[in-house]
């Protein structure tokens, strides 16, 4: 290869990387996690709620107003609600500025179902979206988080006929046993 070629590629290297590096910049908003992002929960009788809690910063240099929309995704029968923590008609947070610490999202799932395969995993998709202070309409995703819960089956306690028998049988054993050593000692006769 000369000289030129590889000068001549060099330059329109750089010059592509030019062109395209602001493309490469942080998404206008980040959402961050304060608590884990894949959590665990064991669904009973009731209603169990998975909380998922941290806050939200914009990173540019212009007030944004958003609301976070989003659920599982796929849908999953395990989930009954999901309620995302900055509903319509959302929220303006300032240029750099972020939120304190709050339930970004609360997933609601359904009591025990003998009809669901547990273990089961359930995958949330949030979304953080524009909304246009003044008309209200809502706009394109601004930016998106996972996350997912592992939902697991309580394990199954034993009935207190099957705790009570063998503890019943111990004190029968204990007591047969025990009854012949006292007699040879004479006590009890």
């Amino acid at each position: 290869m000369s000289v030129r070629f590889r000068i001549f590629t060099l330059a329109t290297a750089f010059l592509l990387l030019a062109c395209f590096a602001p493309l490469a910049r942080a998404d206008d908003l980040s959402i961050v996690y304060t608590s884990s992002q894949t959590q665990t929960a064991t669904v009973g009788p009731g209603f169990t709620s998975v909380d998922f809690a941290g806050y939200i910063v914009n990173n540019t240099d212009a007030p944004i107003t958003f609301q976070l929309t989003g659920g599982p995704e796929p849908f999953a029968a395990y989930v009954a609600g999901f309620i995302d923590g900055i509903p319509y008609p959302g929220i303006t947070l300032a240029s750099g500025a972020s939120t304190s610490i709050f339930d970004l999202f609360t997933v609601n799932l359904n009591p025990f179902d003998p009809s669901l395969t547990y273990p089961g995993t359930v995958n949330i998709v949030l979304d953080a979206i524009s909304v246009d202070p003044t008309t209200g309409q809502t706009g394109g995703v601004i930016t998106e988080n996972d996350a997912s819960i592992l939902v697991q089956a309580p394990v199954p306690e034993p009935s207190t006929l099957a705790l009570l028998l063998p503890a019943l049988l111990l004190i029968a054993f204990l007591r047969h046993r025990q009854f012949p050593r006292l007699h040879q000692r004479g006590i009890g006769s």
